[in-house]
């Protein structure tokens, strides 16, 4: 039977757009998003890839009077290293609104894990099932969190997906980054599928890197980059300032970071204090990309607060 979520796992980075995250055992993908197998367990395999084409993800039903929620994102969205579907930021930002709001809020999980907004990365959230889901819905709010897998690049022995030409640095051409055009492309589309108005659109900062190298990422492009590039997508596109969740800052990212910001080792159980390893690391999962439960705690309340809830 498969270990799905244990500490081993979590020492485990790989380069491909997958490799290292543990696997949920009934869906053979990460994390717990809203999806089906089609398939039976035994009949999964240990890989990613070849279990997400039996993966089927389906908008929820409307109901009336009800507020659709989407959660689009890649495998921090799917809830990867969280102890079971109950924990998912998604699922515990439902926890949290029904709670406050009984009966008025749905929210649902379209995290696709390894995924990236780049279409021309190494795993596209726009051919994954949980982007079928999404354009096949009607949404109220659709909060996107992508780009932790963009930001993946051969420096860091990862695939080639990040275009270093894209920054907010003097002289940098939006229209030059393929990240930026793309961006604009999902936040274009999530546009038309509102239930009769156009659906409020709230993007991201995602979280920090809290190790450089961890899954083949770029820790500068995740710390230093995004909490600048994605509120300038935003503007670009349109989106209010205020509809920019700064998931970063929320989970302990600093401003104009350093790599010496964070422990020279990353997070582990011996620096439970430091730069929000609590977040990142406990006995139940220790990692340097993924929150713990815990972390997934404070990620929904960061997204509940950014939606005004």
């Amino acid at each position: 039977m498969r270990t799905a979520f244990c500490l081993a796992a979590c020492a485990l980075y790989g380069a491909s757009a997958h490799e290292g995250i543990p696997l949920n055992p009934v869906l053979g993908e990460g994390g717990y998003p809203d999806c089906e197998q089609t398939v039976a367990p035994d009949q999964l395999t240990d890989d990613i890839e070849t279990n997400m084409k039996t993966l089927v993800c389906r908008p929820p039903p409307r109901k009336d009077g009800v507020i659709n929620i989407g959660c689009v994102g890649d495998s921090i969205t799917a809830g990867a290293h969280s102890s079971s579907s109950a924990h998912a930021y998604p699922q515990q930002l439902g926890q949290i609104l029904e709670a406050k709001y009984p009966g008025k809020y749905q929210v649902t999980n379209l995290g696709a894990c390894g995924s990236t907004m780049l279409k021309s990365a190494d795993s596209p959230y726009w051919k994954r099932s949980q982007f079928s889901a999404l354009v096949k819905g009607t949404w109220d709010i659709i909060v996107i969190m992508l780009g932790t897998n963009d930001a993946k690049d051969a420096g860091d022995r990862g695939p080639h997906n990040w275009p270093h030409n894209c920054s907010t640095a003097p002289g940098f051409a939006a229209e030059d980054c393929l990240f930026t055009k793309d961006y604009a492309s999902m936040i274009e589309l999530v546009r038309t599928l509102g239930n009769g108005s156009v659906p409020d659109v709230y993007v991201n900062v995602p979280p920090p890197l809290m190790h450089p190298g961890v899954y083949g990422m770029n820790a500068t492009v995740i710390n230093d980059v995004f909490p600048k590039l994605v509120p300038f997508i935003a503007k670009e596109n349109k989106v209010p300032a205020s509809n920019v969740i700064d998931v970063y800052s929320g989970m302990g990212g600093p401003a104009n970071w350093v790599p010496s910001d964070f422990p020279a080792k990353g997070c582990t159980l011996k620096t439970p204090s430091a730069a929000k390893c609590p977040w990142f690391c406990d006995k139940q999962s220790c990692d340097q990309c993924h929150p713990n439960d815990v972390g997934y705690n404070q990620l929904a309340k960061i997204v509940q607060k950014g939606l005004g809830l």
